[in-house]
């Protein structure tokens, strides 16, 4: 009798010190985070919104941890290639994936990949938010929407825009605006906004949505022409531009944005010390809030866990935004 209980003793001990030892050695790990470079995945093309954007904060993160954080476009599928490649590393914060709405968008909606973007990643933070911009090239005469609207009802489906990719935000904002404005639009899905602004620039299509920092410099030269911006109120840096809220277009507002995140069952401890200590940058040095808002975006740096709440209810806005146009999802 008092061998067994000894033996259950020993053997509830023994687990004692080995939950304490591996929690010791994961404070030590969170405490020493980063000990190497940091993998920053972009899962889009050079010179995308979402690429600019992420280069800046991969620069914020390297003044924060004083180790070397490397820029890794990973684009191709509408950005899913890049979240494969997150899906598939350790959760030891040295592999993290800048993602926008429109990845969070076409990861909702495709789910034909290995992960479950549900469930196979962890929210860091949200870092930024941004408007999307309705563009017209400059060749084609537009300069208001309402000029815009006056076209195209004359000449359904004739005017053409170009979108980052089927099912995408730049899609789905246009398609939803379009359905607003009653008018008729041809969609010419490309393979990341960075060649959907290119060919915009070129005139081989007309119309386009696009975030400002990949178009503030093409918009300043005069090549693009902003019609509106998606937010209910006006974007600083473009405050002559209307909002879609104040033309008669409230529902047709889309607010975009950028986040951190990580893959699966990353520790809470790691996952708080990422987030707070870009925070802490971003409120440390002034330059850094004016870098971020320079390059066309509004900084946010949330909480994990309001982040992950928002993702939670916005993921089910875009499955109803998805029914609303007809959306269907790949096989």
């Amino acid at each position: 009798m008092y061998p067994f209980k000894f033996k259950q003793i020993f053997q509830a001990a023994l687990l004692l010190v080995v939950c304490l030892m591996s929690h010791v050695a994961q404070s030590q790990t969170v405490t020493d985070f980063p000990k190497k470079p940091v993998r920053w995945i972009i899962p889009t093309s050079p010179g995308a919104g979402t690429d600019t954007s992420a280069r800046i904060f991969a620069q914020i993160a390297n003044e924060a941890w004083k180790q070397s954080v490397i820029p890794d476009n990973k684009p191709g599928a509408s950005g899913m290639l890049g979240l494969d490649a997150l899906y598939a590393a350790a959760p030891d914060g040295y592999t993290l994936a800048f993602m926008s709405v429109s990845q969070f968008i076409d990861a909702t909606l495709l789910q034909k990949y290995q992960f479950d973007a549900s469930k196979d990643f962890t929210p860091i933070t949200l870092l930024a938010s941004t408007p999307l911009v309705l563009l017209a090239n400059s060749q084609t005469g537009i300069r208001s929407v309402a000029q815009l609207l006056s076209y195209a009802k004359d000449h359904p489906n004739e005017m053409n825009y170009g979108s980052g990719g089927s099912g995408g935000l730049t899609h789905i904002a246009m398609e939803m605006f379009a359905s607003k404005a009653g008018i008729k639009l041809t969609h010419i899905p490309y393979k990341g906004s960075g060649p959907a602004v290119i060919d915009l620039l070129a005139g081989r299509v007309q119309l386009g949505y696009s975030t400002p920092p990949a178009v503030l410099q093409h918009i300043k030269s005069g090549r693009l022409i902003p019609l509106a911006v998606t937010t209910t109120h006006r974007f600083a840096q473009l405050p002559d531009v209307p909002t879609v809220s104040e033309l008669g277009y409230p529902s047709a507002s889309i607010n975009t944005w950028y986040g951190l995140f990580g893959p699966a069952k990353m520790s809470p401890e790691l996952v708080d010390k990422i987030a707070q200590s870009l925070a802490h940058e971003a409120r440390r040095n002034p330059s850094t809030k004016d870098r971020i808002i320079t390059g066309g975006i509004d900084p946010v740096f949330g909480t994990p866990a309001d982040f992950a709440a928002g993702l939670k209810k916005e993921r089910e806005q875009i499955v109803s935004t998805a029914k609303l146009i007809g959306f269907e999802k790949d096989k």
